[in-house]
């Protein structure tokens, strides 16, 4: 009995393995019966690192050679780490060599995996049946790796790639002889005429354009966005006007740009932002526009015919300025020299002090101004409430506003003064019916402002007064609103004591309907 048991337990043991074989046999079959299609499908619902990892894994799913319809590559794609945790107890120099032999390491690893994902899809009879929705290389890469860098082109055009990026910025700061990032000509000529016809989207990051004479046009692009990109004002010219149908621009940290003129009409463009570049003059005609951002380099802008810009936001570069080097009074920009009457959104990022004054200066009303949304850095104690008094100019020119958010950064503690606080006087308001204030604390003249509002506004419905400032958890160009308010976290001493402030000046039966203090 004990044999014939042992028998049978080994002829269930062989049935066990033979079904397991079996399966995994009939599993490769069903794989290879599926139609293209549907495996396209399946890829797509897969993130571009899981299907990174699958292909790796599994010998079947390499042979389909099935791409996925985003191949979005980049350090996280892989899993390989920047970081370059130094040494500090080594030289300078030795920090250095140890980070660009990091560097080299980490660029190997990518390209290999790179490769690894497109060698499949490199053949011409592959290629040719393989179409992309995006296809993006974000990863620091050098002039000695433009080999690499013109096959994922090629490949990016022969796969009629919607969306293409090449963003060759490195994630941390590159220092040493060795440190020669891409800068080379870009063969933006490749995506000109037929061969480009697909491309609807390009981004380029840390590149040399310089346009042939033979380029003409990326036919369909329909959003540019150019990052740290070397081009001349002359060729950013022609590379506007030959791409027709472009709705969206974004030129950002790019040179060496002094002016651009564009006597030409761009009839489809809808949104420019101009940022952080050398771009001082800036002159076009877009009936079209509808959302303009830009920053104090830009000393004198022309905007003809834009009769629908219904949005501007404006922005100092002082978030990303110490305080001890930034020049307040240094704006540039002359606010007088632009109209903007058909905005009904407006955005701002100024200092609290001069440039809130500055801006008050302009001249012409925002008669369409509905909600403005104003962002406050506070670099040191106004002197007095002129600044205030300037805001109060700038409500004067917005009769119909309706909006305002005005939040203050750099999330401080302004001690308690034996001051008397008193309203700011001025005019009344006749449509302002909501006020969303941040960052509420006893700098000089935010709560003269709070209670002019109170007095002045005819009409207000609620005043929201937050104690926590914004900038503890920004620290980018962004403008901070309610629409995108998170949790903040602060100093909450701080936060208690402007709390215990704000219900002093504000927390009267005779504004509890209105005035919530959070």
């Amino acid at each position: 009995m004990e044999k014939q048991s042992s028998q049978e337990l080994s002829i269930e043991n062989k049935s066990a393995g033979f079904s397991r074989v079996e399966k995994q046999k009939l599993a490769e079959i069903q794989l290879q019966l599926l139609p293209y299609d549907v495996l396209r499908d399946i890829l797509s619902r897969l993130s571009i690192k899981d299907v990174v990892r699958m292909s790796t894994l599994s010998r079947e799913w390499r042979q389909q050679q099935i791409c996925h319809p985003d191949l979005v590559f980049t350090k996280d794609t892989f899993g390989i780490s920047t970081d370059p945790d130094p040494d500090f107890t080594k030289t300078i120099n030795a920090i250095i060599r140890d980070t660009d032999t990091k560097r080299a390491s980490w660029t190997a690893e990518f390209i290999v995996n790179v490769d690894s994902v497109l060698r499949p899809l490199w053949s011409t009879s592959t290629t040719t049946t393989t179409t992309l929705d995006k296809f993006a290389i974000e990863f620091g890469l050098l002039r000695k790796h433009k080999y690499h860098i013109d096959r994922w082109v090629n490949f990016s055009i022969a796969s009629r790639a919607k969306y293409i990026a090449f963003d060759f910025t490195f994630d941390i700061d590159c220092v040493g002889p060795g440190c020669d990032q891409y800068k080379d000509v870009f063969p933006l000529c490749k995506l000109s005429g037929p061969s480009g016809s697909c491309v609807t989207s390009l981004v380029l990051g840390y590149v040399w354009l310089k346009l042939p004479p033979s380029f003409c046009g990326i036919t369909n692009l329909t959003k540019l966005t150019l990052k740290t990109v070397s081009i001349n004002g002359g060729d950013l010219q022609r590379l506007l006007l030959s791409c027709a149908l472009l709705e969206h621009i974004n030129i950002e940290w790019c040179s060496p740009l002094s002016s651009l003129r564009i006597g030409q009409e761009l009839c489809r463009l809808q949104y420019l932002r101009v940022r952080r570049s050398e771009l001082e003059m800036l002159e076009l005609h877009a009936p079209n526009l509808t959302k303009f951002e830009f920053d104090k380099d830009l000393a004198q802008i022309v905007l003809s015919d834009c009769l629908r810009l219904s949005e501007a936001t404006f922005l100092s570069n002082m978030r990303t300025q110490e305080f001890n080097d930034y020049d307040f009074d240094d704006l540039a920009f002359t606010f007088t020299e632009l109209a903007l009457p058909y905005v009904q959104k407006l955005f701002l990022l100024l200092n609290l002090d001069q440039q809130v004054l500055r801006f008050s200066e302009n001249q012409t009303s925002f008669i369409n101004l509905r909600h403005l949304n104003m962002n406050l850095e506070i670099g040191w104690d106004p002197y007095d409430d002129s600044w205030a008094i300037g805001f109060i100019h700038l409500l004067q020119l917005s009769p119909l506003l309706e909006e305002l958010e005005l939040h203050v950064g750099r999330d401080r503690f302004c001690p308690p003064t034996m001051r008397m606080v008193t309203a700011v006087q001025g005019p009344l308001h006749h449509h302002l019916k909501s006020v969303h204030m941040s960052g509420f604390c006893d700098v000089l003249g935010l709560a003269e402002l709070a209670l002019y509002i109170l007095g002045n506004a005819t009409v207000l419905e609620r005043m929201v007064v937050d104690p926590v400032a914004y900038a503890e958890t920004l620290h980018t160009d962004d403008i901070y609103s309610v629409s995108k308010a998170g949790i903040i976290e602060g100093d909450h001493y701080h936060v208690d004591q402007n709390r215990m402030f704000a219900e002093q000046i504000l927390g009267s039966e005779e504004f509890r309907h209105i005035v919530t203090i959070l």
